[in-house]
């Protein structure tokens, strides 16, 4: 019996998609680590998932919408965009929080920069699967 694989079908995910991924993972990784009790408390794994959730993902995966192309930035251009950008907008969405009833704690904090990481970071996988596979950047 012969099978045919349509050459419309992605796989995912591919070497240049492995950092979306994993931005998505290590961001939903760090949420049990926040909201859990026994988790909760103040421990290296915490700090190891919690810091680069506020000073990194939200800015990589930001610079990963904006440039697509591996040829947009070089890489230490993305890593130091990146650090910026997260600097700039996680007090931007905590400012946006204070406007709002849940206010600034713990819990919509950790939501509004999940949120914001993983649709940035979905929004990222369209634009790169628009353009053709040899002009993307991974780490």
């Amino acid at each position: 019996m012969k099978h045919t694989i349509s050459k419309n079908i992605k796989h995912f995910p591919n070497d240049f998609d492995l950092d979306l991924a994993l931005v998505i993972l290590f961001t939903l990784l760090g949420i049990p680590f926040v909201l859990i009790p026994p988790l909760n408390e103040i421990s290296p794994v915490r700090i190891i998932l919690g810091l680069p959730l506020v000073l990194f993902l939200p800015g990589y995966t930001l610079i990963a919408a904006l440039f697509p192309r591996k040829d947009d930035l070089d890489a230490i251009e993305r890593v130091a965009l990146s650090f910026g950008l997260s600097i700039a907008i996680t007090p931007l969405l905590g400012l946006a929080l204070n406007y709002t009833p849940f206010g600034i704690r713990l819990a919509p904090v950790l939501t509004v920069l999940s949120v914001f990481t993983i649709s940035l970071a979905i929004c990222a996988y369209v634009r790169r699967s628009r353009i053709t596979a040899g002009s993307f950047q991974a780490f």
